[in-house]
């Protein structure tokens, strides 16, 4: 119960504690006393009272004129009055009080019973009326906080709010900028003659429908020049004859922009996917003839009975089966770079190995041409780093090749060292610089753009992607690539990436040449090869029975599910992916569903190896998905991982030892120890420059006459090729025999 206060008014201060004490026998009540009118008059000024009970006689001011400064004051007319005397107990002063506006007349000495259950009833209203006020304030205020908040909304929403009425006179406009400038004129002024007519029949809808209507048009507002369409929503407001509505325009012009920006990137995604679709074709329509050229030239080199002509017929082949494969990458690696889907592969990498790789690669070329290759390393450059290996070999590859490419004469020069490092990462750069034709200042910024070559380089053979696609590629690696040149006198690329610090050196492998299967009594496992492509399907049957395998060709996805059904079954399934009659997902899924074919493993082989391609050969039970062309290293391989056999690479697979203590140079002599098949092989590898061909070369002659493929190793790693090739034309020219 809220608190209240009793006014208590006697000239006697005996009478005053008298009735306090009474008083007090309430809960919640306070008793104010005061022993004249003129004190009681001071304290309604600081006290908002219940109840006021007075006594009649007092000097100076009475009870009764007492009375009527209470009821004659607002903010006191309320109090209820209780008059107590003991003077004037007759009828006519009773009607006297009641008269001056009393609510009860007590003649002393009172029955305090009673007198306690008038006063609760006075206080109980008193209470009520108090409790009420409170209220009313309360909803007031909130009311006249709403109020203003919605004022507030109304005001500053972005939205333009008009009161019309049915003529489309403006009544209201929440836009205060607007308001007094426009009341009383029409709506119509804001709309073209095109657009009049659809508000209009909005608004002709609104008073004779009663009706909510939206439509959407051009309006052109004073206070919103930056803007000109508008979603409009008229709403009929209800009463018994509808005279005015409320319009709602709402500005859609961003959305409207919006959608158009949606629309083109929509269609422009489109194009991608029609562009990604092409180039998937694409590529494995050119990666399926390339598989066969590239493998039956893999099984050529086999033979090793070729003339220095044929051979180098061959290494023409394979140069530019893969400058094709690598147009054809590049080609796929900006349009996964214009999609985002282009991503890194970090690895742990020997930076030096990398670079001497393709200085090994290069460097033939290089003298062919007269030119210099040099290479430097600064001796901070830590040994091990993780980054993606393939992306910085494919950049080094396209400034390299293009230095090569440009330049007649002088030397190219390639320099690493580290711009930062902290903890975890450092920050490298690798500059090319050369002394070719240079390019025009005003086409340095033109060239990493995708199909763009200098006019000092157009008449090069190239599609103009390398520069773009490393451009990307330096990005991808938190770095970039920048040039400087002049024309006439060369240019210089800089390559800057990031990469992580590691401590762990991973071994390197090494690998030899299959040349057949270490059966041990037993039969050679039986591979079934499913291919459409009849040229690929034999050029994969000759290439695993050339080592020893038993192979079985089947043409289609049917066949093969023959094949398998029989008691023999193979003991592993290379399988091709896009077949006409039933594709490779499909027939691994029914070869999974074959009781004993669940455990048979299966190498899928495809020309198309898109992300969703190895999803869905996972899903169906794939072991391994391979990328065409195929390398029979790396199908001899991936057969080894996933059934049981032992290769045979030469001399029963094992690695001759080095014979360290011959110290004799090497001379014509004894390289006629060696077959003319394999001199003339290492010899037309040196010419063609292919580091890794001149590699298997020197690693065969190892495996069979340690001493002298010890001694060529040595030759090749200081790139003296041009001793070697000396040595072994002359070993040819007096060959009469063919060995």
């Amino acid at each position: 119960m809220p608190e209240v206060y009793i006014l208590l008014v006697d000239d006697m201060p005996k009478n005053l504690f008298a009735l306090e004490k009474v008083l007090n026998t309430l809960d919640d009540v306070i008793a104010i006393k005061a022993s004249s009118g003129q004190e009681a008059l001071g304290l309604t000024l600081q006290y908002n009272f219940a109840l006021a009970i007075l006594d009649v006689q007092m000097p100076e001011m009475d009870g009764y004129e007492l009375a009527n400064y209470l009821l004659g004051d607002p903010s006191t007319c309320r109090i209820p009055i209780i008059f107590l005397t003991a003077a004037f107990a007759d009828e006519q002063h009773s009607f006297k009080g009641y008269e001056r506006g009393a609510v009860d007349y007590i003649i002393k000495p009172f029955d305090q019973t009673i007198f306690l259950s008038k006063v609760k009833v006075f206080l109980e209203l008193a209470r009520y009326r108090i409790g009420l006020e409170r209220t009313v304030e309360e909803r007031t205020s909130a009311l006249l906080e709403e109020s203003n908040k919605l004022r507030l909304l109304l005001e500053n929403t972005p939205d333009c709010i008009f009161n019309l009425d049915q003529e489309g006179n403006i009544i209201f406009i929440n836009q205060l900028g607007a308001n007094k400038a426009f009341i009383g004129k029409s709506v119509y002024q804001f709309f073209s003659q095109t657009d009049i007519a659809l508000e209009k029949n909005a608004l002709h809808t609104v008073f004779t429908e009663n009706k909510t209507v939206e439509f959407e048009s051009n309006m052109k507002l004073p206070w919103h020049k930056q803007s000109n369409f508008y979603n409009h929503r008229l709403v009929p407001i209800v009463r018994d004859n509808i005279t005015e509505c409320i319009q709602i325009s709402r500005d859609i012009t961003h959305l409207k922009i919006a959608d158009e920006a949606r629309l083109k990137l929509v269609q422009a995604e489109a194009n991608n996917q029609a562009k990604s679709k092409f180039l998937a074709s694409m590529s494995h329509e050119i990666r399926t003839p390339m598989n066969a050229v590239l493998g039956y030239a893999q099984l050529l080199r086999r033979e090793g009975t070729f003339t220095t002509q044929q051979r180098e017929y061959l290494d023409i082949i394979d140069r530019s089966g893969e400058h094709l494969l690598l147009l054809l990458d590049s080609v796929l690696d900006m349009a996964k770079i214009e999609a985002g889907k282009m991503k890194l592969i970090p690895v742990k990498t020997n930076l030096f190995n990398l670079i001497n790789d393709l200085k090994r690669m290069f460097l033939l070329s290089a003298k062919k041409k007269g030119l210099k290759l040099n290479v430097s390393f600064s001796e901070d450059i830590p040994d091990w780093l993780i980054i993606d290996n393939n992306k910085v070999r494919q950049v080094l590859i396209n400034l390299l090749g293009n230095a090569l490419k440009f330049s007649d004469h002088g030397k190219i020069e390639l320099r690493a060292s580290v711009v930062e490092r902290d903890r975890n990462k450092i920050t490298l750069y690798i500059e090319v610089e050369d002394n070719g034709c240079g390019i025009e200042a005003e086409q340095l910024s033109s060239i990493f753009n995708v199909f763009e070559q200098a006019e000092s380089g157009a008449k090069q053979i190239g599609a103009g992607l390398g520069l773009a696609v490393s451009n990307e590629f330096a990005q991808l690696m938190n770095g970039s690539i920048s040039v400087q040149s002049e024309l006439s006198k060369g240019s210089t690329f800089r390559f800057e990436f990031v990469a992580e610090l590691t401590e762990d050196q991973p071994k390197q492998e090494f690998c030899q040449p299959v040349i057949g299967i270490n059966l041990d009594h037993n039969e050679p496992p039986l591979v079934l090869v499913v291919e459409d492509e009849v040229d690929n399907l034999n050029m994969m049957g000759q290439m695993l029975s050339s080592v020893g395998f038993n192979i079985r060709l089947v043409t289609n996805g049917r066949d093969a599910l023959s094949v398998i059904k029989e008691e023999d079954f193979p003991s592993i399934i290379i399988l091709d992916l896009r077949m006409k009659d039933m594709d490779g997902i499909e027939v691994a899924q029914h070869i999974r569903e074959l009781p004993q074919s669940q455990s048979i493993p299966i190498l899928m082989i495809s020309a198309s190896p898109s992300p969703l391609n190895k999803e869905l050969a996972v899903k169906a039970g794939i072991n391994k998905f391979l990328c065409k062309p195929i390398r029979e290293q790396q199908i001899f391989d991936e057969i080894k991982n996933l059934i049981p056999v032992n290769y045979v690479y030469a001399e029963n697979g094992t690695t001759a030892e080095v014979d360290t203590r011959n110290h004799s140079p090497l001379n014509s002599q004894m390289l006629e120890a060696l077959t003319l098949s394999m001199r003339l092989g290492l010899l037309n590898a040196i010419k063609s420059g292919y580091i890794n061909v001149i590699e298997d070369w020197v690693t065969q002659i190892e495996s069979h006459h340690s001493s002298i493929g010890h001694k060529l190793r040595g030759f090749t790693e200081k790139f003296d090729y041009p001793t070697l090739i000396k040595l072994l034309e002359s070993t040819i020219e007096q060959s009469d025999d063919p060995k």
